[in-house]
């Protein structure tokens, strides 16, 4: 499956163009457009592969089906043999949901007269604007997606006429009604009733465990992760409400032997340990304040990840910069393009709670 174009062959140029027309071309700097159009390709292709190998690459996995089929239902049993007869025929319940597929694309507004005159500077900025917009909603999409209670439905995410692309498991408020395999080691049997998005009073260590064990239930053991908002870090690390809190170890201080830190990477601010597991606590403005989730990821790209990002077959995930006319310069009315969705994989693999006294969950905006 495509990850993206590996010989960075990103900019589509008219097949109508010299090349070697190509390479007398300059911008007012002198800059070749030989030369130009390598190192976008260059950088598109050094952003599209950091969208499988940045943090959020840990939540999903890249799939070019269009649709997710799984288990679920009550567990089937064996039954004492006899000798004279068999023992009643049984099969795995499945289920099933759509995955979307939306195009994205972003106006250079570059024309061939304002190329005759522009400077490199002026290209590698607007390059690098783009750059940052499509980081932007590729992150953005991929948080909205995770804690969105609602299903989507419609052509507007590619999906069709009846198409559904559901949330975690919604306790059945949805369309495509749900019920988790059982694990008789960890649970009582589950209902279409049960959900994974909570409403839950206080940043508290309880209320965590509770969180935790919605995901250990099902057969996910540590390490999970804690996704919070920037905003509520403090209240997060304060150890008076989350007595499980370690902080992450600080290369550039010097400890005594009794003092208990987490041994993570940088992208975490530290742990909390619970009697289910520890969750390493990974932080983001993009998550308004009172929100916070718990998933158990498995590695940048790994299919058991909570996510699933379609991509086109023959797009691969990442940007290409289309250019659709000839005219004097090749990059004259480009146009980087996108095309990918965003969906729930297994839908008992997150849990996503809003902090509040009272109501219920309700689906929060991502910056």
């Amino acid at each position: 499956m495509a990850l993206g174009p590996n010989d960075l062959k990103n900019v589509a140029i008219p097949t109508a163009w010299d090349a070697a027309e190509i390479s007398r071309l300059a911008l007012a700097d002198g800059t070749t457009y030989e030369t130009l159009i390598r190192d976008i390709n260059a950088a598109v292709g050094v952003f599209n592969g950091s969208l499988t190998g940045g943090y959020w690459a840990n939540l999903l996995s890249v799939t070019e089906e269009a649709g997710m089929e799984y288990g679920q239902g009550a567990g089937n049993a064996f039954e004492d043999a006899t000798e004279y007869g068999q023992g009643d025929a049984q099969r795995a319940a499945t289920s099933g949901h759509m995955l979307p597929l939306r195009y994205l694309d972003y106006k250079m507004g570059w024309t061939a007269r304002w190329l005759e005159d522009a400077r490199r500077v002026q290209i590698d900025n607007d390059i690098n604007a783009m750059l940052d917009a499509a980081r932007d909603v590729f992150e953005k999409r991929v948080l909205t997606r995770l804690f969105k209670l609602e299903e989507e439905t419609g052509t507007a995410y590619g999906l069709g006429s009846s198409g559904v692309s559901v949330p975690f498991a919604d306790g059945g408020n949805g369309t495509i009604a749900y019920t988790p395999r059982p694990r008789f080691d960890r649970a009582t049997a589950f209902s279409s009733t049960h959900t994974h998005f909570l409403r839950l009073n206080g940043i508290t260590q309880a209320n965590l465990v509770t969180a935790v064990k919605h995901l250990w239930e099902h057969g996910y053991d540590q390490v999970y992760d804690l996704l919070i908002a920037q905003a509520d870090v403090s209240s997060w690390s304060n150890t008076t409400n989350v007595t499980g809190f370690k902080p992450r170890a600080d290369v550039a201080t010097q400890y005594g032997q009794d003092v208990s830190l987490a041994i993570v990477s940088d992208e975490y601010i530290g742990v909390v340990n619970t009697e289910y597991g520890t969750a390493r606590i990974k932080a983001s403005a993009r998550i308004p304040t009172g929100y916070w989730g718990v998933v158990k990821t498995y590695g940048a790209n790994d299919p058991r990840n909570p996510l699933r990002v379609r991509v086109k077959p023959s797009r691969g995930l990442g940007l290409r910069l289309q250019v659709d006319r000839i005219d004097r310069y090749p990059l004259a009315g480009a146009i980087p393009e996108m095309a990918f969705g965003v969906g729930v994989g297994m839908r008992e693999a997150a849990v996503l709670v809003r902090n509040d006294s009272s109501g219920s969950y309700s689906t929060p905006t991502i910056s």
